[in-house]
């Protein structure tokens, strides 16, 4: 009787065990480093450090006299400075504990809706839901499903017939919380605000939102892996840590696709962007319920990113190669910053991300104005400049709504003097 109880409790904690969610990664006293690459030669050297020691590139590798930011464990953060010594390239400390700062932005999956912690998708999807059965202006839709099967969802915000449209797209990107939380605060203000510029910006334009492009990769950063990047489609490669997972979305629009880029041939690096253009559910959704609009119908294209603080415009394939009306594009772009810049002196700089960022092809807003013509797309790369970078504390979503808010009020504006909406 003995030894049956036994294994019967045995049994309850493999199946309880089975249940459970696998634990989330933690990296007590991990250090995030910022190294400064003055020259190819130091460039070519820094691109092969990640083959001898275990450490987590946040950046894939655009070129030289640029910074790029690593993750070290403590395992290895000494020889990584002793070897970037040796290479002679200099660096910071950005980040003493990453944990630590994780830490600061847990989040309660049980608080209301607001902007002042991040939210689990649930939560993020119950307070669309509120809002599209309280307003009846408001079109929700979804437009698609996730590998794993999550819905993904728009609202588009419709108060007055023939007007054109502005697309806000957001965590194309999973590990970039500031994205979602950022699209879905612009879309509380377009809701609920009573400034009378923003109701009026409701007024004539209609809004497209999509809050989130990566639900699967956004719900694995919750629940295992805060680092993660990809969808969460198995690629069908391997290596020798095991099945490749994800592809990056957005380097998989079929706009000079696999044209530049890091990494682009490695199936589980976190920049690889398919075998194959347009390969995504994901992707293919957001492209249907692009092109399911009359042609001329949407006027403005904007993904939201972290982090950098950069309005990037097309292209991103080529730093040679501009769009034709690149120069009214820039007036725009400019009238976003300064917007922006009143709020709480957050500088953003604008300009063409294959001149500011780093040459890459395959991206939304590319995809966006060489294949859809859409005559403004851009990127918006969020706070900050590299203090926090990625790990954003949630005590800042606030103002970073609010300075987009407005940068988006004086963006607007400049289009419409441009004669984007005509």
């Amino acid at each position: 009787m003995k030894v049956s109880v036994v294994v019967v409790a045995l049994l309850s904690l493999v199946l309880l065990a089975m249940s459970r969610k696998p634990m989330a990664t933690r990296y007590d006293n991990f250090k995030v480093y910022k190294a400064f690459i003055e020259d190819n030669e130091q460039l070519d050297e820094f691109k092969k450090i990640h083959q001898h020691m275990e450490i987590h590139m946040l950046h894939d590798i655009g070129g030289a006299n640029r910074s790029y930011d690593v993750i070290v464990g403590p395992a290895y953060q000494d020889i990584f400075e002793r070897t970037l010594n040796l290479l002679e390239i200099d660096f910071d400390v950005m980040i003493e504990d990453l944990q630590a700062l994780l830490d600061e932005s847990a989040y309660d999956p049980d608080a209301d809706m607001d902007w002042e912690t991040y939210h689990p998708l649930d939560k993020i999807y119950d307070w669309l839901d509120e809002q599209c059965a309280a307003h009846d202006y408001l079109d929700c839709q979804v437009i698609g499903h996730s590998y794993e099967g999550r819905p993904i969802r728009s609202v588009r915000l419709s108060k007055r017939a023939g007007n054109k449209a502005i697309v806000i797209e957001g965590n194309i990107h999973a590990m970039e919380w500031i994205s979602s939380a950022t699209v879905t605060f612009i879309l509380n203000q377009l809701i609920n605000s009573k400034d009378e510029q923003l109701q009026r910006l409701t007024e004539e334009y209609d809004w497209i939102i999509l809050p989130m492009m990566n639900p699967d990769g956004f719900v694995y950063t919750h629940e295992v892996e805060r680092l993660w990047r990809k969808n969460r489609r198995p690629n069908g490669f391997t290596n020798t840590t095991g099945p490749c997972i994800g592809i990056d979305m957005n380097r998989n629009f079929d706009f000079h696709w696999n044209g530049a880029g890091w990494n682009l041939e490695d199936p589980c690096d976190h920049w690889f962007g398919g075998e194959e253009p347009n390969t995504e559910i994901e992707v293919l959704a957001l492209q249907d319920f692009v092109s399911s609009f009359d042609d001329g119908y949407i006027r403005a294209y904007m993904a939201f990113h972290a982090y950098g603080q950069y309005v990037l415009l097309p292209y991103g394939h080529s730093n040679t190669e501009f769009p034709p009306n690149y120069d009214q594009m820039m007036r725009i772009a400019e009238a976003f910053a300064d917007g922006a810049v009143d709020a709480y002196g957050s500088v953003f700089t604008y300009g063409a991300s294959g001149l500011l960022n780093y040459v890459v092809s395959g991206a939304a807003k590319d995809w966006a104005y060489g294949v859809k013509n859409i005559p403004f797309t851009c990127t918006v790369e969020l706070r900050d400049k590299g203090t926090f970078g990625f790990f954003l504390p949630s005590n800042q979503i606030t103002e970073v709504g609010v300075e987009v808010t407005e940068g988006l009020k004086s963006l607007v504006a400049k289009a419409a003097e441009e004669g984007i909406f005509d």
